[in-house]
């Protein structure tokens, strides 16, 4: 059993718009106002006050044993001894390169890894300065397992199985896990919401997974930009992931009621739920489409695309037909064409009449 959660961040950001077309150039001669957004934001954020505020807020938490920086691609920090307590370690070393990274940046992530009330658990902030409108410029990603289920580096199966299997069968204690988790992804939201008072922080799920099994290769590692990417997977992976996977899904269908634990495939993609009929068989009609596992989780849900494209849709000289150009200003058109001018008070045109005349 996994335990994950999401948490976005949204920041103040502006509309990155492109360069107009020559017949939205002539529009806008003409007084019209073409839409050139491109479904793009560019956040107003800079390196330095995001791990500051990283920083301030882990530290509340008392997560303070730091893992990794990344920014655009350049290792700042990777704590390969597994040094304790050195989330001061990596701001002095980001510090010392503030210089470069300070201000401008296109991707930054921050790991951390914590224990608490019998869970190990990683953080990772992720941070992309460009992202679609209906996407956050920051989200931060809670995995965490269980020590009792953790498979132990010099352990072997039959030795994990009678460790573990008391607690995979408990569905008291797999419920007191997962509540404790939410709570504590909810203290992330607030501590980062403290951290960040101009910035709208909120949780986008907080749950328990259980993985199929599939073979005896355990979870694949993600790119760190995939919608599910989960950083347990990547920072910890496991040669015992197999085992853990068996022993949990066993445990799970032999209760008398499943717990409602989503099921996810080793990719992280929900299959649906551990108390669904059919589920023991494979994905059930709760499953999450295809679509929004795939992209990168700054790309946004695609809808952004379908609301910026009037510009794009129907004819060139009928303008935007959403109405933000000639709605409320037309008075009694309903957009006309660009050679129409505004449409109201002295009739659009230079002189009462169409341009042409």
């Amino acid at each position: 059993m996994k335990l994950y959660g999401t948490i976005a961040v949204h920041v103040q950001a502006a509309d990155i718009l492109r360069t107009p077309k020559f017949f939205e150039k002539v529009k806008r001669a003409f007084g019209g106002k073409p839409d050139l957004r491109t479904g793009k934001m560019r956040a107003a954020i800079e390196a330095t006050a995001l791990v500051e505020a990283s920083r301030d807020a882990l530290t509340k938490l008392g997560a303070n044993n730091a893992v990794s920086l990344v920014i655009d691609d350049t290792v700042l920090f990777h704590d390969r001894e597994g040094k304790p307590d050195d989330l001061g370690d990596l701001f002095l070393a980001f510090h010392d390169n503030s210089s470069v990274f300070g201000e401008g940046f296109d991707e930054l992530r921050l790991a951390v890894e914590h224990h608490e009330a019998g869970l190990h658990i990683v953080i990772e902030v992720q941070a992309r300065t460009v992202h679609a409108a209906n996407a956050p410029a920051i989200r931060i990603i809670a995995s965490g397992r269980v020590e009792a289920l953790t498979p132990k580096p010099s352990e072997d199966a039959e030795s994990y199985r009678k460790r573990a299997e008391p607690i995979a069968s408990d569905a008291k204690a797999l419920e007191m896990y997962r509540v404790q988790f939410e709570s504590f992804v909810d203290r992330i939201k607030e501590a980062i919401a403290a951290a960040m008072p101009t910035a709208r922080a909120e949780v986008e799920r907080a749950e328990a997974r259980v993985v199929r099994p599939e073979g005896k290769d355990g979870e694949q590692a993600q790119q760190p930009d995939a919608r599910y990417y989960d950083p347990y997977v990547a920072y910890y992976p496991s040669p015992l992931g197999f085992a853990a996977e068996m022993l949990m899904w066993s445990a799970m269908f032999s209760m008398m009621m499943p717990p409602h634990f989503h099921v996810v495939d080793h990719h992280n993609h929900v299959q649906g739920f551990a108390d669904e009929p059919g589920i023991k068989d494979g994905p059930t009609a709760s499953a999450e489409p295809a679509a929004t596992s795939e992209g990168n989780w700054y790309d946004g849900d695609g809808s952004a695309a379908a609301d910026t494209a009037g510009s794009d849709g129907g004819n060139w000289h009928d303008g935007d037909s959403s109405g933000a150009d000639s709605g409320a200003d037309s008075g009694g058109g309903d957009g006309g064409s660009w050679w129409g001018g505004d449409g109201g008070g002295d009739g659009g045109g230079f002189d009462g009449g169409g341009f042409f005349d």
